[in-house]
């Protein structure tokens, strides 16, 4: 073999294992300023002039335009409780109480981050959703079948992520946002 043939692989081989490794890092999200409560993931350090380039990289791959952490939140969850990604033929409880923001949202995407065309017009459950006889406590069940109360579809055989908007997040989240009350997410039966 020549030796500009073996400059050329080495080269080659440099730049894929770069690229695949930045986009590797890219896409597990948030590192820097990372908090994690439960089976939600976010960063403190996006939206800012001191955010770091992977966090920067990660905002732009997973989302457009996203505000600084002291107007909004974005929380993700790839995983159930139990560690396993969630998958659109499984059903899902997601259960939580007082979310310490002006409003919140919860919202169902593939794993490319589109929403998921369904029958039922149905995206997202938000903090207006929530009943006044449920402000201690709310349900809301991701499953393909339609199910009573509050119901997100899910796409049968598709992976999906979750992710939770606070915005304007509450003086006691600010304290001590680490003892965030954010929602639960408990698996159930899978078709």
């Amino acid at each position: 073999m020549k030796g500009w043939q073996r400059y050329s692989i080495a080269i080659l081989l440099g730049l894929a294992l770069g690229v695949g490794g930045a986009w590797t890092k890219i896409r597990q999200g948030f590192s820097k300023g990372a908090i994690a409560i439960g089976v939600w993931r976010t960063s403190l350090n996006y939206g800012t002039t001191q955010t770091d380039a992977f966090t920067r990289a990660s905002v732009a791959v997973r989302g457009l335009l996203a505000l600084p952490s002291t107007e909004t939140l974005y929380w993700s969850a790839t995983s159930d409780s139990d560690g396993n990604p969630l998958s659109g033929s499984c059903t899902y409880t997601m259960s939580g109480g007082t979310i310490d923001a002006r409003w919140w949202s919860v919202t169902y995407y593939d794993k490319a981050g589109y929403l998921v065309a369904n029958s039922a017009d149905i995206w997202s459950f938000s903090g207006a959703s929530v009943l006044p006889q449920e402000k201690d406590g709310w349900t809301v069940t991701i499953s393909p079948v339609k199910a009573g109360g509050h119901w997100l579809p899910s796409a049968k055989g598709q992976g999906f992520d979750l992710t939770l908007r606070m915005y304007n997040p509450g003086d006691g989240f600010r304290a001590a946002p680490e003892k965030a009350a954010l929602p639960t997410l408990k698996k159930g039966e899978c078709a």
